[in-house]
């Protein structure tokens, strides 16, 4: 393209972005934000404000603040910590905000900057699939008409409001085509180079699902030959190659660790049976995904239009996305083999934008009868597609939204038809569609607003009892004011918002991420079986209203709702409170680091109950591997002085049957022990049917919501410890319907160890300092401790010295760091890098340097 051309695209692509989020600003002038109520408020902008701000004091590797602890570079990649999107958002943010233009860079102000950011990605979109389509011999005009179906579409809307860094890759995608056509065409490697390392330091994910597009588009090229192509097959599979490996040395430094951090999550395995063709939606008439606009099911009924190989091109990918859409078999590929999801149909909506716009750059050229039978044949699918789709009804017109639309496919079909005679008719054509998929997706904008909860997520929400109040701020200042040492944690969480720490600012002990640390992960699920209260993956909260893992993990507060039934764990007294919640103490509270000459294994404690496995943590550190020094002390299971009685139905041989709609089990007792303080019910639970909706378990007064077994999100973690207060009768509820409940054990907790461990270790100073990725203790060992452990997430990426000497961080306590030290004084360092930091640095470096290498020879030999 010329200068003049470059700037008429560019300025076009602007106003058309800005259009396109019309609706959008105005309900962001109005306080109410592009943001999803859910993921959006609980993720996306938590993540966004917590990055920013790590940034921002040079913080970018790790966080003790998100969760537990965690590598935020790593754990954080597949939302933001990668993007370059957002990356470049924040360094413009920064300097507004060290310019003064900027005030105030808060939660709201996120909020408020996502209409302008999507705004602002969407004209790049534009601007790169309007040159790609150009560079593929489409007219301009008809080129940024096709870039206006490919971006200004559901999608790419509904990815920015719900998960915004799913649009990201709506800029890598046409990148990734001009990348593989400079190469077939120009035998121009670098292209793609660029493209596939911006790709795979840009998103791990979304780079797997490029990888397979690249893989059908490189197979289809070799099927459809044009041609300007240069390359015989053989000569491309070994630039593929060369440009593989040389686009993941590039992006090692991003990429290595991002995928390390994928792979240290846990998350079962997906196990129902996955349909190879599901017909789950309405892809001409209300699909959320993805909806075909009615100019490409015209020209993709036209015959003649294939002879065009370009046409016949991008036809075929995206018939062949149209397919893809029901098959969660494929869903389930494109996600990595796991739960089907349908996230790679922006690949078929940039197909279609190349369909629409090459169909309209041969309008001129097609015979009238073939337009005729093409829209006679639109017309047939459109009716055909109402007809047979049960959620639209013909004879009420219930859909005003599918009428429309419709209505819209009769009038294109038409309008091709009577407008098509000369390049001014077609020029105008091409502004009419423009016009009317801006009107389109505003009007879809504004009906999505006025139905869904979307419109909640607003600057009012935000400063509200369910999300972030002064009342709640009031008391958490109080706690922070309060705190015996830096890392101290706060428990309190407001509507299942597990990242409720990084919106209001304190250290807590929940978070809410798909990527998570696996070994954290396995430390709730299996090794203490602490129910959070809402089964859910990707998820965790709090410890069960268990005592001896608050003390253990620096849980110093519980912040409570006073019109919630809340259960204060024992040894937490009222510290303050106001009109609407109350802050509570731990009186027990146990140093951060603990040093300890008793050794468990967790392999000797496999046996035993999580209670007995929270006294080994007590008493000592239990570790993966090496010696043990002491040995475990089972406790007694209390059932053995009690009664069982079925209530609401019947129980036999581990079968639960409940014909009441709430029905269970009493577990009697006829007296209990004046010091048995705490009941711990252990339990295998699971609902015998696999359709049945979630359900609630209640044991005493504790709630806890447990998924459907046909629920994606389910943890499969169906082994259960519930934390309830020693009463004479212990009560099992749950719905009516039949359940396997086995393996029922019951001990009572006096505390006695913990009093104990406490009066023991509070003449045991252990001085702990943190900063950034470092942490810092300094420890006389006096007593001949061989071990010390602090409750910081064990995970990949950990580096200890003591005394200056490097050695093996331990994973202690199932899921912490700890070390062995040494006599006498001890000065420890646990220091964090992303995981292979180094290594992928320098491979990174290499890929630079064999490129520009690579670059430099070429230019030689032709120069």
């Amino acid at each position: 393209m010329s200068k003049k051309q470059l700037l008429l695209v560019g300025g076009a692509s602007i106003v058309v972005a800005v259009l396109a989020h019309a609706l959008f600003f105005y309900e962001t002038a109005a306080g109410r934000f592009m943001v999803g109520l859910n993921d959006g408020l609980g993720q996306i902008l938590p993540f966004k404000h917590f990055l920013y701000q790590q940034l921002k004091n040079g913080h970018w590797s790790y966080s003790i603040q998100f969760g537990l602890g965690a590598g935020t570079f790593s754990q954080l990649a597949y939302y933001f910590s990668t993007s370059m999107v957002y990356s470049f958002s924040c360094l413009l943010v920064y300097v507004g905000e060290m310019s003064g233009l900027i005030a105030n860079v808060d939660l709201l102000f996120w909020g408020k900057a996502a209409v302008y950011i999507n705004a602002a990605r969407l004209a790049l979109i534009l601007f790169l699939a309007t040159s790609v389509f150009h560079y593929m011999n489409m007219s301009l005009p008809y080129a940024f008409l096709g870039a206006v179906f490919y971006g200004v579409s559901v999608m790419y809307f509904t990815h920015g409001i719900y998960w915004e860094f799913f649009a990201d890759a709506f800029l890598w995608l046409p990148l990734l085509v001009l990348g593989v056509e400079k190469l077939i065409r120009e035998e121009n490697p670098f292209w793609l180079i660029a493209a596939m390392s911006l790709s795979l330091i840009n998103n791990f994910y979304f780079s797997y699902v490029h990888f397979i597009f690249l893989s059908v588009y490189a197979l289809l090229r070799w099927l459809i030959r044009f041609p300007e192509d240069r390359l015989t097959i053989n000569v491309q599979l070994r630039y593929y190659v060369a440009i593989a490996v040389l686009s993941f040395f590039i992006s090692a430094v991003a990429f290595i660790p991002a995928v390390s951090g994928f792979l240290s999550n846990y998350r079962p395995p997906f196990t129902d049976k996955v349909p190879l063709f599901s017909v789950h939606d309405n892809l001409l008439y209300g699909s959320k995904f993805w909806l075909l606009p009615p100019l490409f099911v015209l020209f993709a009924c036209i015959k003649q239009l294939y002879v065009d190989k370009t046409a016949r091109l991008f036809i075929v990918i995206a018939l062949l996305f149209c397919l893809f859409h029901y098959s969660p078999f494929v869903a389930s590929v494109f996600n990595g083999f796991s739960a089907p999801q349908f996230r790679f149909e922006y690949i078929g909506t940039f197909a279609v934008g190349g369909v629409i716009a090459r169909g309209m750059m041969h309008l001129q050229a097609l015979t009238k009868p073939d337009l005729a039978r093409g829209v006679v044949a639109m017309v047939m699918i459109y009716m055909l597609a109402f007809l047979l789709d049960d959620t639209l009804s013909l004879p009420f017109f219930s859909s005003q939204y599918a009428v429309g639309i419709a209505i819209l496919a009769v009038v294109s079909g038409l309008a091709v038809l009577c407008l098509r005679q000369s390049r001014q008719r077609v020029a105008l054509l091409c502004v009419l569609f423009i016009v009317c998929q801006l009107l389109f997706i505003n009007v879809g904008a504004s009906t999505f607003f006025s139905t869904t909860s979307t419109k909640q997520a607003s600057e009012r929400f935000m400063s509200s009892e369910s999300y972030d109040s002064p009342q709640q701020g009031e008391l958490i200042e109080q706690a922070l004011k309060r705190k015996k040492h830096q890392l101290a944690r706060i428990e309190w969480m407001v509507d299942f918002r597990n990242n409720t720490p990084l919106i209001q600012g304190f250290y807590g002990n929940s978070a809410y991420s798909s990527v998570l640390n696996g070994n954290i992960l396995q430390f709730y699920y299996d090794h203490l079986q602490i129910d959070m209260g809402r089964e859910s993956v990707s998820r965790y909260y709090g410890f069960g209203d268990r005592t001896n893992l608050h003390s253990l993990m620096n849980v110093q507060f519980k912040l409570v709702d006073k019109k919630e039934e809340t259960a204060i764990p024992y040894g937490f007294t009222l510290f303050s409170e106001n009109d609407r919640y109350a802050l509570y103490e731990n009186q027990w509270l146990l140093p951060f680091a603990r040093a300890t000459s008793n050794v468990f294994l967790e392999e000797d404690l496999e046996k035993y109950s999580p209670l007995v496995r929270e006294h080994a943590m007590l008493e000592g550190i239990v570790l993966a591997s090496g010696k043990a020094t002491a040995k475990a002390v089972p406790e007694t299971d209390v059932l053995e002085r009690a009664r069982i009685n079925a209530v609401g139905g019947t129980y036999k041989n581990g079968t639960l049957t409940v014909t009441d709609k709430v029905g269970g089990i009493d577990i009697v007792f006829v007296n209990r022990a004046a010091e048995e303080i705490d009941d711990y019910v252990s339990f295998y639970l699971q609902n015998h049917s696999k359709t049945a909706p979630r359900f609630t378990l209640q044991v005493n007064d504790y709630k806890a919501w447990r998924k459907s077994r046909s629920s994606i999100y389910k943890t499969d973690a169906n082994d259960l410890t519930i934390r309830v207060p020693s009463r004479e009768i212990v009560s099992l509820r749950v719905p009516k319907g039949i359940y396997t409940l086995k393996d029922l054990s019951l001990q009572s907790e006096t505390y006695q160890r913990l009093q104990y461990v406490y009066a023991r270790e509070a003449n045991k100073p252990i001085h702990v300092s943190f900063e950034g990725r470092t942490l810092r203790l300094s420890y006389d060992n006096k007593k001949g401790d061989t071990h010390l452990t602090v409750p910081i997430p064990y995970e990949k990426g950990w580096e200890v010295s003591v005394n200056g000497k490097k050695q093996q961080v331990e994973k202690a306590n199932y899921a912490f760091l700890g070390t062995a030290i040494a006599e006498g004084k001890n000065e420890i360092v646990f220091s964090y890098l992303p995981p292979y930091f180094r290594t992928s640095l320098l491979l990174s470096g290499c890929g630079l340097l064999a490129t520009a290498t690579w670059i430099y020879v070429r230019w030689r030999s032709t120069s």
